[in-house]
């Protein structure tokens, strides 16, 4: 069986052809001006540049990155009917996707900790997510990743090579037994060790909140300190936990798609392939537009900067 399906990019009806850059256009906006956005948001008001937003501002600015590298060279495969770009063009676009959403991932598992002492042991948060501690946590999961990235690729000598249905660049190995040690590699470290700390973290700030709750229900409404705590921490838990929510309902198909496809001796449908690419891409579109919907304060500096960007357009024509 050969390591990726026969191009068959150039005999898609037009309408089709259409479509699929259209779709793949709109992601690409959306994603590059959503989390550039929030960037800015972040940034121009000092009462948002919290711990919490710079975990949220690292997912940003990966998503930033693969909007920038990776979705431009999607689409102009799509718009050219093949790999235009040459082979280390299609080295850098496969590295960069996987590194950028595993770190993605890792930091959204640091967000899930940094949730769970705020709320379970806000003695113990104050100690260890200063600014500064946080910035290197940060940096330390972006360096850790990318070597870890970097060794798997070469100690298993495997490639990136153009997947047509995909229309991105996916590795590729010499033999099973590579395949195989990389998949295992691949479950531990960025899928089951990540999903393990996110559940128990979450299950213990769902615990908290809801015996927080009680506690307030029990004073009848009495608006002291730590009720109203408590009712901003419950705010935010849930707004990190519909942004992880979203991560994972987009990428969990994905991994489903690639473990099932390894073990086929067919290819699945080339529609099937290019849904699996638009999903993993609409990742980068939610984590801006979620934050914006359930963040007033957020939601109305996003409304503002647009309108003003809209208005310097306008007086630029």
């Amino acid at each position: 069986m050969e390591t990726v399906p026969e191009n068959s990019l150039s005999s898609r009806p037009l309408a089709i052809k259409i479509v699929e850059i259209l779709v793949v256009f709109l992601i690409n906006v959306l994603s590059l001006g959503g989390n550039v956005l929030v960037c800015v948001t972040v940034y121009s008001k000092k009462n948002l540049r919290t711990i919490t937003n710079m975990f949220i501002i690292a997912v940003c600015v990966a998503d930033i990155l693969l909007a920038s590298v990776a979705m431009p060279l999607t689409l102009g495969s799509l718009i050219m009917d093949y790999w235009p770009f040459g082979d280390l063009t299609c080295q850098i676009q496969g590295f960069c996707i996987h590194l950028l959403v595993f770190q993605s991932l890792h930091i959204i598992t640091l967000t899930a900790m940094n949730r769970n002492l705020n709320v379970v042991r806000p003695w113990l948060y104050k100690r260890i997510f200063t600014k500064w501690k946080t910035l290197f946590l940060i940096l330390t999961v972006i360096i850790l990743t990318a070597v870890v990235m970097g060794v798997l690729v070469v100690s298993l000598s495997s490639r990136y090579v153009f997947h047509p249905g995909k229309a991105i660049c996916v590795m590729t190995f010499p033999n099973i037994d590579a395949s195989l040690r990389f998949t295992v590699a691949f479950g531990i470290l960025f899928v089951v060790f990540p999903a393990i700390i996110i559940s128990a973290c979450y299950a213990r700030v769902l615990q908290t909140i809801r015996s927080h709750r009680r506690e307030y229900d029990a004073a009848r409404g009495k608006y002291d300190s730590r009720s109203i705590l408590s009712r901003k921490e419950m705010k935010l838990s849930k707004l990190v936990s519909v942004i992880i929510l979203g991560f994972s309902l987009c990428w969990i198909p994905c991994v489903i798609i690639d473990i099932i496809d390894t073990t086929r001796k067919q290819w699945f449908s080339r529609q099937l392939y290019i849904f699996y690419t638009c999903l993993a891409y609409t990742s980068a579109v939610l984590n801006p537009w979620i934050y914006g919907f359930m963040n007033k304060l957020v939601r109305k500096e996003m409304i503002f900067l647009s309108t003003s960007l809209c208005r310097f357009a306008k007086r630029r024509t």
